[in-house]
Order: C-alpha cells, then structure tokens, then sequence
C-alpha cells in the first residue's frame, strides 16, 4: 500500500511528506451522543448498468450513508450536460450502453450510472449538509463551459494549475470542485428542496467534458482497498455488479489532490 501524500498549499516552496492515513478516512466534525454513534446512518442507491451480455440491469439498495459510498454516487448534478456520439444528452436521459466522447478524443460505452437523492436536512455522516457547485459559464475559458454547469458534491475536476506541474511532476491533477469555489465564478449552493445527483463509471476511470469542463469518471481511489472492512467490501462492490474486486476498477488515470481543513493539499 502506497501512503498519501501531503503539502503545503500555502507555502511557496512546495513540499511533499507522508501521510499514514487512507484517503478515504475522514475525521468527522465534533462530538456525537452515544445514541447518535449507536445507530448508523442509511441512504438508498439507485444503480443503472449494463451486463456482459449488453442487457441493461437496475436496482435499488439500501446501503450505508459513508463518505466511500456516496462519494460513487453523486458527480453530477440533475441537467449537467454529457457529451456522446448522439450528440449532448443530460445525465438523467444517460443509459448504460451509450457511447461517451472522453476529454482525451476517445469514444468509450458507459457501463454504470448510479444515483442518490440529496435531501435537504437530513442526517449526514460527516455532521454537514452536502453542497452543489454551480460553475458559471466561461469560467475557466471561452466555452468552458459554454452554459451554467451544476456539479455534486463528489465531482473531481482537471486542475492544470503550473504549481501542479512544478509539484507534481505531472501536466495535471484531479480536484474536487469544491477547491474551485471562489463566490463568484463557482458557486456553493445548499439544496432548498430534493436534487438528484449522478456518477458514471466506465471500464477504466476516463476524464469526460461535461459542458466543456473536464470531470472524472468515478473511480474508488488507489487505496480505497485497506480503507474498508472485507464485509463492508462486500457491500461496496454489490453495488457495481460489473466489476468482480477492488482491482477491477484498475489505476487512476491522474494524481488527486484534496483540500484539508488545515489549508494543506493531501495528495492521493
């Protein structure tokens, strides 16, 4: 197991050290009552995919509400724009089976879409609501992207940032979005009333352009392996009937990167 890395976002200088704890553990904000531990918190998944057969599948589990889970369900919010062979489609009208353009110019068939609902106030596992992130058009260049873009929660962007590259070593990084909101370009928005969100998985992870901006497909993370218990697994990959073990997600196509609460960036 390769540990995460992490540093400072905040000096000019950047370095890189190690870190002994899996990306996908998350430290949850202040105290819970003994009650509130004892009973964990539960969310319904909606799974659309395609079999081996090319016949398309669905369901509807009740699973646990963990970051890990929801994480694979809620990229894209209801209306973001997906670029395929037909032409834009919005990510509710996606069916497994349909040809997706990649960012990189290739044509890959969409294997998995899954969904949740997110319902303002009700319980989280991490103490706070979730957010959308509307990007206004033109925010990252002409066309990019060419109409107002809401993402979910879990959305990961390509960020080509120079110190990226000087940190790095790579043209890019992936990010979430919520390192892009500044207030006015890339707005926070709290849900007043239920919203559907989406992610979509392939059979390797992929960038796709979702209105001109480039977002990852879903993909676990490297380590997402050591971060689970072997029933817990279990439960994970039912929800990806596809796919037989944690391997067969395969590798991330981009490092990723996420924001601390302590202003550092933890490489992933």
């Amino acid at each position: 197991m390769s540990n995460p890395l992490r540093m400072s976002a905040n000096s000019s200088n950047s370095s890189v050290t190690r870190r002994h704890k899996p990306w996908t553990v998350r430290s949850g904000g202040g105290s819970q009552s003994p009650m509130a531990q004892s009973v964990p918190l539960t969310r319904r998944y909606q799974v659309m995919w395609q079999d081996d057969d090319g016949d398309i599948q669905d369901f509807m589990r009740i699973g646990p509400a963990m970051p890990i889970f929801e994480d694979a369900f809620s990229a894209f919010a209801h209306g973001a724009i997906i670029s395929t062979t037909e032409g834009p489609v919005a990510v509710e009208d996606l069916l497994p089976g349909m040809n997706i353009e990649t960012a990189s110019g290739e044509v890959e068939v969409l294997r998995w879409i899954g969904s949740i609902t997110i319902v303002p106030g009700a319980p989280q596992s991490g103490g706070e609501p979730q957010r959308l992130y509307r990007i206004a058009a033109d925010t990252f260049g002409l066309g990019r992207p060419s109409l107002d873009v809401t993402l979910g929660p879990s959305a990961r962007l390509m960020n080509r940032d120079p110190a990226i590259r000087a940190a790095l070593g790579t043209e890019a990084a992936l990010a979430p979005v919520s390192t892009f909101a500044d207030g006015v370009n890339v707005i926070e928005l709290s849900p007043v009333s239920p919203v559907r969100v989406y992610h979509l998985h392939f059979d390797r992870h992929h960038v796709i352009k979702v209105g001109g901006v480039e977002v990852e497909s879903y993909h676990p993370g490297a380590d997402a392996h050591y971060s689970m218990s072997q029933e817990m697994r279990e439960i994970f990959l039912g929800m990806f009937p596809h796919v037989a073990t944690m391997q067969g997600f395969g590798r991330v196509l981009w490092p990723r990167f996420e924001t601390q609460d302590t202003g550092e960036i933890e490489i992933v």
